[in-house]
């Protein structure tokens, strides 16, 4: 976990200038202390709180980029023995494992450890060198590579681009899902970066019309939306995550259509909601997971105020994750798609897709684990559109022979779990599916980011009914760009959505593509694969 752990760090360097962060008067934290919890204030105090790494090897991976900028000699040296004493100075411990979430200082950092004014300008500038290891535009202008624009394409039926539109997202920001509204407007869920669910709503040609954020003062965030049929939506995630507990509670909430919250429900325990259907009657299906000494898929069937029925863990103990869920009409049961990437992670060995049908109560009714899909990876479901015989669409990532990285691949199942074909598609790089969509009888599309080793695009992939590519379209500029999220259209198109560094306020539109942070932020995204074919190889 080591590398996945220098590599989410500097995915989350800050790069402002010491004078936008001005120090508060007063400390933002109470003495006495010996542990300093990662809030607004501390962050306000030490924008580059991130750099107080606590281990040899992510002091040294941080040095290293420092030897990798094109400073002169004297200057690199001068700068990492800055950063050194600054180590010196504030020494800590990481308290979770695989992320940055906590700061713990050893007390030898004394009460109340927070960087100064002068530290903090120290590190704007160290932190300006390890960009300039990775990012030099040809005009010379360093790459804000930290800041994202909310990005929305609207595509015809065949993927060719109607039109683009962007909006500030800020750092670290990313979207969940993105659905058409009754007034043919749309709706791009997702989140701020670091503590707020985000809602914004545009109409029809892409113009914003409002955005709200939701939650509390810890860490809130959404993974999916649905729409209710009167017009309001409900979105699903989890809130109330905080170090001190190292807990959050599953979350779900409605909205009406200018934004107003109608009402919030909150399921007490380690838990997260990553998928939502409606069902017949109007309530809603559930799913994700829940830590209850290990980590459970987890299937919540609420009514339509979202109040629990019922809940039960699928697949037994420790059976991962819950990436999708779907009523199923004919029965008026679900199909819940579950895997276990952190089980794929620790043992090295491949960790399969498994489904589940159940009956309208939860009771599973039959089983199918998928081996030529790979857990991890994600996995969307959808049920086949039209008439004859009720089939689903798997859609998630595998193991291509002669690969150690994954690609899409989509499997079509009978009513009654057997496979009627499974194929891989072929697209260039790394292509781990983000969205699916079957908008009619023998069509499929579906969404994701090529990782190449550089800057990235988002692609639109569109299959016909025996899986085989129609067309297959990219969409980005220069720098890295990202479609997570994808919707069919009243009109026979498309609307997709992510994040762009190439576009937007923020959007950097060099002449020829550069070196950037493609490399990790794509290793980022595929870190637990990557490990997991790692260990693997060892």
């Amino acid at each position: 976990m080591k590398y996945l752990r220098v590599i989410l760090i500097l995915c989350l360097l800050i790069l402002p200038a010491a004078a936008e962060t001005p120090r508060p008067a007063e400390s933002p934290v109470e003495a006495p202390v010996d542990r300093l919890e990662i809030d607004d204030a501390v962050k306000q105090a030490s924008p580059h709180y991130v750099m107080l790494v606590g281990t040899d090897d992510e002091q040294e991976n941080l040095l290293g980029y420092i030897d990798r900028s094109p400073r002169s000699n004297e200057e690199k040296k001068a700068l990492k023995e800055s950063l050194r004493e600054i180590w010196r100075k504030y020494p800590v411990v990481h308290e979770t494992e695989g992320a940055v979430t906590r700061i713990a200082f050893a007390p030898a950092a004394g009460e109340n450890p927070v960087l100064t004014d002068e530290e903090n300008a120290v590190l704007a500038d160290i932190s300006r060198a390890m960009a300039e290891a990775f990012s030099t535009p040809p005009t010379g202008t360093q790459a804000t590579w930290y800041d994202l624009s909310i990005w929305l394409v609207k595509t015809d039926g065949q993927g060719n681009e109607a039109w683009n539109r962007t909006y500030p997202g800020g750092d670290s920001a990313d979207v969940a899902s993105v659905l058409q509204a009754d007034d043919g407007g749309y709706l791009i869920a997702g989140n701020t970066g670091f503590r707020d669910a985000l809602l914004l709503r545009t109409d029809a040609d892409g113009n914003e019309v409002w955005r709200k954020t939701y939650g509390g003062p810890d860490w809130d965030t959404v993974r999916a939306v649905v729409a209710t049929g009167d017009g309001n939506y409900v979105v699903a995630g989890s809130t109330g995550w905080t170090p001190e507990k190292n807990t959050r509670s599953a979350w779900l909430f409605k909205v009406a259509p200018d934004g107003r919250e109608v009402w919030s429900r909150t399921f007490p325990g380690d838990g997260l909601f990553t998928t939502v259907d409606l069902t017949g009657d109007g309530g809603f299906i559930l799913g994700g997971n829940r830590n209850a000494g290990t980590d459970d898929a987890w299937l919540v069937r609420v009514d339509r105020d979202g109040f629990e029925e019922w809940n039960r863990t699928i697949g037994g103990n420790d059976s991962g994750i819950m990436d999708s869920v779907i009523s199923t009409p004919v029965d008026g049961g679900y199909l819940a798609a579950v895997r276990n990437p952190w089980e794929a992670a620790r043992s090295g060995t491949a960790a399969p897709i498994r489904l589940f049908k159940t009956d309208p109560t939860g009771e599973v009714l039959w089983t199918k684990t998928l081996d030529e899909m790979d857990g991890g990876t994600g996995a969307v479901l959808l049920e086949v559109p039209g008439g004859g015989a009720v089939g689903y669409l798997v859609a998630g990532g595998a193991f291509c022979p002669g690969s150690d990285l994954p690609g899409p691949c989509l499997t079509r199942l009978g009513g009654t779990g057997d496979v009627a074909w499974a194929v891989t598609p072929e697209i260039p790089g790394v292509f781990p599916i983000t969205s699916a969509v079957a908008p009619s009888p023998g069509e499929y599309a579906f969404t994701g980011t090529v990782y190449a080793g550089g800057p990235h695009d988002g692609w639109l992939v569109l299959v016909d009914h025996r899986g085989d590519v129609t067309a297959a379209r990219s969409f980005g500029g220069d720098a890295t760009d990202d479609i997570s999220a994808l919707a069919a259209t009243a009109d026979g198109g498309y609307v997709l959505a992510g994040t762009t560094r190439s576009f937007g306020e923020n959007g950097w539109t060099a002449p020829a593509r550069a070196p950037g942070f493609g490399a990790l932020a794509a290793t980022a995204a595929c870190g637990i694969a990557l490990l997991r074919r790692g260990v693997r190889r060892g």
